[in-house]
């Protein structure tokens, strides 16, 4: 649950401290007041997009904090492991929006992204707003209510079941769709590809072929220089007088006079290991002056190959490295062609098989569905009822898609059939859908229904409803104030209601109201003690002017 609440410099509101308690909450007071800001602030803290036009006139950002008391599940543990956030039965998440720069999001200390905080916030709270009934009118709301009901995992894997095969046979689909598209540009060009081919096939290219032929030729090009150069090395090396023959003496001096003194002893290994290592050096030099023959046609030979090579990589506008690619790539190309259409079949039969697959799980998934539509069916009669709806009727129709064509069907991520609820609230009217049969007052008492069902098994232990009471009163509105507080013994309820029947049923309320300061209008909140919501309902009933009726019957409402 919310336990606290901390907003700073957001639209009108300057500093607010909010301290929540459990059960069920109302927030009233006049229009404007900044109620609706305190729904939108919590938005933000559950990942709603965040807008600088949030942030209050003549400040640089907006902060806003709230800390959180939370059983975790496993979902929620592995989602806040997953991002190295650490949890103790609490969460507290921080989020500042900035004008000059980009906002920051901080989880228990943890910077983390809008889209983790959006994953995170659908395990805390739900929130309803004014216009969410709407949503009624969404197919998307229809899924999504028929697969929350579900008491286990058995429907998330289905629609991961479902969702995994959608998207092989998606693929599948396009990869044939792509094969004959290019199978058709293959063929208008296959006279081109197929002289590249040969042209490139009779070339032989290696990779790293030209850097090598080019160093050889570099070597032939300047052999002359090269076998001065090393036989000038050899004579001072090894000839009468040279390196060798001095090295020589001074070893055979330095181990002769180690007999003397012992302490010699590293200078004749370094000494020798001196001379060894000439001679070994060179071994070497004169080996490669040796392997400086060559004939004269290899150099004619390189000059010829290295042109080669030049000329195909000014061709194709290419390095070597890419020509070869492109020589796999057309090769590919032109077999496909060639085996083209033992290729295409293979591509058919495996869009048919992954279309059989997703059918089977999409059928799967819509008879889970269909079973729990029977459930909800008599447990939202009965909510209705309690709301006042007595004569409800209710069903949900499932209708089937239909894709002719498997290569240019239409197919769904939420499932291969159609889903839409049916209402009647008048005796003997048929069932329509919806958005044809239910008032403004009607569709908030369906969506209140809807909450209480689905809230039921839910682990999400706040629940928010911004002015669920719409239109309207009396009866009813004490029935719609008795549901939400029959929810609030299990779930954290947070209201903002017009309806004094509403207000009266709360545990903890909470009076909104704006004032100037500084020719500011800034938005100030309060918890009522008893005398103080004796006083604020008695005006929900009668206006400014209170009344000692209104009064009266403030204090039975409040007695009831």
């Amino acid at each position: 649950m919310l336990t606290h609440l901390s907003i700073k410099n957001m639209a009108i509101i300057e500093s607010l401290q909010l301290d929540l308690q459990p059960g069920m909450t109302v927030l009233t007071g006049e229009t404007g007041a900044g109620k609706s800001i305190i729904i939108d602030a919590i938005s933000l803290l559950i990942g709603d997009r965040a807008s600088t036009d949030l942030i209050r006139h003549h400040e640089d950002m907006a902060v806003v904090e709230g800390i959180f008391e939370v059983e975790a599940n496993d979902g929620l543990k592995k989602m806040l492991g997953d991002l190295d956030i650490e949890m103790d039965g609490q969460i507290v998440i921080k989020r500042t929006i900035r004008r000059a720069t980009n906002g920051q999001i901080r989880v228990n200390g943890q910077l983390v992204t809008a889209s983790h905080l959006r994953q995170i916030g659908a395990q805390l709270i739900d929130i309803h707003v004014q216009h969410d009934t709407h949503r009624l009118f969404s197919p998307e709301f229809n899924y999504e209510v028929l697969d929350n009901m579900a008491i286990d995992d058995s429907l998330r894997e289905l629609n991961k079941e479902y969702a995994e095969a959608l998207q092989s046979f998606i693929k599948s689909r396009q990869d044939y769709l792509d094969y004959r598209k290019n199978s058709e540009e293959v063929q208008a060009r296959l006279d081109l590809i197929q002289f590249q081919k040969n042209e490139l096939e009779k070339a032989n290219l290696k990779i790293g072929e030209l850097d090598e032929l080019e160093k050889r030729r570099s070597v032939i090009s300047n052999s002359d220089k090269l076998h001065s150069s090393l036989t000038s090395i050899l004579q001072l090396v090894n000839d009468e007088g040279g390196a060798l023959e001095q090295l020589y003496d001074a070893l055979h001096l330095t181990t002769a006079m180690q007999a003397l003194d012992p302490a010699l002893g590293e200078a004749v290994t370094t000494i020798n290991d001196i001379y060894y290592g000439l001679e070994e050096y060179a071994g070497t030099i004169s080996h490669q002056l040796g392997s400086l023959s060559y004939e004269p046609e290899e150099l004619e030979a390189l000059d010829a190959r290295i042109s080669v090579l030049q000329q195909l990589k000014r061709k194709y506008r290419m390095e070597v490295e890419e020509i070869i690619s492109y020589y796999e790539k057309i090769s590919s190309e032109l077999a496909q062609v060639e085996d083209g259409e033992h290729y295409g079949q293979s591509l058919v039969q495996k869009v048919k098989e992954t279309n059989k697959h997703l059918l089977h799980v999409g059928e799967r998934l819509n008879e889970a569905r269909k079973s729990i539509a029977g459930q909800i069916k008599t447990s939202l009669i009965r909510e209705l009822a309690d709301l006042q709806l007595s004569n409800s009727q209710f069903d949900v129709q499932f209708t089937r898609q239909k894709n002719e064509n498997i290569l240019t069907g239409t197919y769904y991520n939420h499932g291969l059939y159609d889903i839409q609820f049916l209402l009647s609230t008048n005796k003997g009217e048929p069932l329509k859908p919806l958005h044809k049969v239910a008032s403004g007052g009607e569709l908030s008492r369906v969506m209140l229904a809807l909450k209480t069902i689905l809230n039921r098994g839910q682990l999400i232990s706040t629940i928010i409803f911004d002015e669920i009471d719409t239109g309207v009163s009396g009866l009813v509105a004490s029935s719609i104030g008795s549901k939400m507080l029959e929810i609030a013994k299990t779930k954290q309820i947070l209201c903002i209601t017009h309806l004094p029947q509403v207000a009266s049923l709360a545990r903890q309320h909470i009076h909104v109201s704006k004032y100037e300061k500084a020719n500011r209008t800034v938005t100030r909140v309060k918890e009522l003690d008893l005398h103080e919501r004796t006083l604020e309902i008695a005006r929900m009933l009668s206006g400014e002017d209170i009344t000692e009726s209104a009064m009266e019957n403030a204090r039975q409402l409040l007695h009831a």
